[in-house]
């Protein structure tokens, strides 16, 4: 049961393209979705320096654009950071606590949920990753890891952004490896994440949050973690990168989702 929501699919094109590069496959990507009608919400997440101009391309498209993460502050001396006032002109979606960028910028629970706040204020969409390490895994801590990240969020955030926020689950040890976590794993993730909400507020808004998942996505294995899974899309890193890939994943997971 879906509750009304619509899927998700969502393009983290990473450090992956050049600006010109990043022109190019939004406008294949476009090419190959403009004559369809899928019942499923497209993101794609470049660069910086490539937001405004494919914001302008993205204009009057089923097509909407995110950034790949944001600075805690509104503004400062943060030589090098950028602020939601620089993006929200651009975006309807920000990626935050992504795998990549807790390890590079030590980013804290805490502070993924700062960030979660003010992009909320300004009407951007935060989608939150969380995950566990291999060695999390390993020693059998998936749950307590991830749902320790989820309590600092109901910690932070008032019911209604809860609800305006999506939750992606992204295990560490399977981006960019090719291993994958069963499907049954998954489903037990997001049954524990539900639950948890469930918990902390109430069922009718746990089962509203839209969960992603994410890591090694791929055309010919998406299926299996929307199909009844809990899974109401997912977020996407290199396939991404490639209209045609991209384009077979938006497709099965539309197909999945309407099962």
């Amino acid at each position: 049961m879906h509750m009304n929501k619509r899927a998700l699919v969502v393009g983290n094109w990473k450090m992956e393209l050049s600006h010109k590069g990043a022109l190019e496959v939004f406008g294949a990507l476009q090419k190959l979705i403009h004559a369809k009608e899928f019942a499923v919400d497209i993101a794609v997440c470049p660069s910086y320096p490539s937001l405004p101009a494919i914001a302008e391309l993205a204009r009057d498209t089923s097509i909407t654009v995110g950034a790949q993460n944001v600075h805690e502050d509104e503004k400062g001396a943060c030589t090098g950071s950028v602020s939601v006032g620089q993006i929200r002109d651009f975006v309807s979606w920000c990626i935050i606590g992504h795998s990549e960028v807790r390890a590079r910028e030590h980013d804290s629970n805490e502070s993924i949920a700062r960030k979660a706040k003010i992009l909320l204020g300004h009407g951007i969409t935060p989608i939150v990753c969380i995950g566990e390490t291999k060695e999390q895994r390993d020693g059998e801590e998936t749950l307590a890891v991830l749902l320790s990240q989820v309590d600092i969020l109901l910690k932070n955030l008032d019911r209604v952004s809860i609800m305006k926020t999506v939750i992606a689950y992204e295990p560490i040890w399977a981006i960019g490896s090719g291993e994958l976590p069963d499907a049954n794993s998954v489903y037990e993730v997001m049954l524990s994440i539900r639950k948890r909400i469930s918990q902390s507020l109430d069922n009718e808004l746990a089962d509203r949050v839209r969960l992603l998942y994410g890591g090694s996505v791929q055309g010919e294995n998406v299926g299996q973690y929307i199909a009844g899974s809990g899974v109401d899309g997912v977020l996407v890193g290199g396939a991404s990168t490639h209209p045609r890939d991209f384009f077979a994943i938006i497709s099965q997971v539309a197909t999945s989702y309407a099962q």
